[in-house]
């Protein structure tokens, strides 16, 4: 008997807990992600943004990782400025595959001669506004549908009249969600709430995500390119991958928290490490000396880990550093040009800078804990200049078969030397064949 007291009052409170015990995010949350997603970022990380400033304006293409019903998805992307309900739009995922195969370390098995570059520096913080103008209520500036989702842009100066506002929209959120909501209220930002609409669910239609949402497209003005991370805080995994490409004018770092660069000499030895262990003396048997690349995405005879390098070369830094791993320029074409020479990503970036000019790629990847997450990722010009950053490996390639293959020719020509008969009769034939040869060497 006393042993079902006991158990009674251990299911008792356990049920006491449970009913007292509410998530704030349970229905709904900012950059909702479920598990850890580490070191697998062609397949997408956590969070992936493209970046492209002009100098006056910015537009966002943001995409994040979610696994769960629809209805229980809710997204929320602060803005620094009131978009145009034009500048609002989805955006398919390609140029995320795109810009990352184009970034991808590459190892090239031919003589050739590498460059690389470096740099990246740590930056200080930025100034916020306050509003001094207290209104109780939230206004809603937009209410649209784009793509899957309805969006509205909010505003409003108390943390708690927004998610009032949130929550009367079919959000869930508890007040302790209000210092994340003040932090950007205090610099006068919106909110851009989305949630996936009301007809797919009801027929329907992908009711279960297992990667990432259709990215947003997002325009507004800013002198300053900005990635709002520090919202994230709130439901973000233990470790949360964020991959950012910023295309701009510049070489570009973060100003708000520590970069570094990867450094191609080292990533250069590493990757010829493994690529040593795999092969000796990177002997190709009959393959060409031509130039011949190894899949960076692990499909060739040869492979390299470069996730492992990137890896210990964040933990070296400290906790919260973003890393430049790759830095190129790109350029825009001429009107009516068929987009063939590489750089030009098929004129994707040429709305947004001048005709027949150039811009610059800055890819800069890191992992981070919601402790991290302490303020919005603002980005400036690299004070180091405009260094081109590539990772990519070139080794000299051996193949005995190319000395062996032109020295056999000569062999051939022994009997010509050797027997008379022979070369009366066969000379001609024999020069034919061995010119032949050499064409199909060559």
């Amino acid at each position: 008997m006393n042993i079902l007291k006991c158990l009674f009052r251990i299911c008792a409170t356990l049920c006491l807990i449970a009913g007292t015990y509410s998530p704030c995010f349970s229905d709904g949350s900012f950059f909702p992600v479920e598990v850890d997603q580490i070191g697998n970022s062609a397949l997408s990380p956590n969070q992936r943004a493209v970046i492209i400033h002009d100098g006056e304006n910015e537009t966002m293409i943001v995409q994040v990782k979610y696994s769960g019903n629809v209805q229980d998805f809710a997204w929320v992307i602060p803005l620094p400025a009131l978009p145009d309900e034009t500048g609002i739009q989805i955006e398919s995922d390609s140029i995320f595959t795109l810009l990352h195969d184009w970034s991808q370390p590459k190892v090239y098995m031919a003589s050739a001669t590498r460059s690389g570059g470096g740099g990246g520096g740590e930056g200080g913080s930025h100034d916020e506004a306050i509003n001094e103008d207290i209104d109780e209520q939230a206004k809603v500036w937009q209410t649209l549908s784009v793509g899957p989702y309805d969006v509205q842009i909010i505003s409003g100066n108390l943390a708690e009249s927004v998610r009032k506002s949130l929550n009367d929209n079919g959000y869930a959120y508890s007040p302790s969600i209000d210092p994340i909501l003040n932090f950007y209220i205090r610099k006068n930002w919106y909110f851009m709430a989305a949630k996936v609409s009301i007809d797919m669910q009801e027929n329907g239609d992908n009711s279960m995500y297992q990667a990432g949402l259709p990215a947003i497209k997002v325009t507004f003005p800013i002198d300053k390119a900005v990635f709002p991370l520090r919202i994230s805080e709130i439901s973000s995994a233990r470790k949360n991958e964020i991959e950012v490409y910023l295309i701009a004018d510049h070489r570009m770092i973060s100003d708000t928290y520590p970069t570094y660069a990867m450094n191609p000499e080292t990533v250069d030895k590493k990757i010829r490490s493994q690529i040593e262990a795999q092969t000796e003396n990177f002997s190709s048997g009959l393959a060409c000396a031509c130039n011949r690349i190894t899949d960076p995405v692990q499909q060739g005879s040869l492979t390299f880990d470069y996730e492992s390098i990137f890896q210990e070369e964040l933990a070296s830094h400290p906790s919260g550093s973003f890393i430049i791993e790759y830095v190129d320029y790109g350029y825009t074409s001429r009107e009516g040009y068929d987009y063939t020479y590489p750089g030009s990503f098929d004129g994707f970036f040429d709305p947004y800078f001048p005709e027949d000019d150039h811009y610059m790629i800055t890819r800069l990847r890191t992992v981070l804990s919601p402790d991290d997450m302490t303020d919005d990722v603002i980005f400036i010009p690299d004070p180091n200049g405009d260094v081109p950053l590539h990772l990519s490996v070139f080794i000299n390639q051996y193949n005995p078969w190319q000395t062996a293959g032109f020295g056999l020719p000569f062999l051939l020509l022994l009997p010509i030397f050797l027997f008379r008969t022979f070369r009366k009769r066969y000379s001609r034939h024999i020069l034919l064949a061995l010119l032949a040869l050499y064409l199909i060497l060559l």
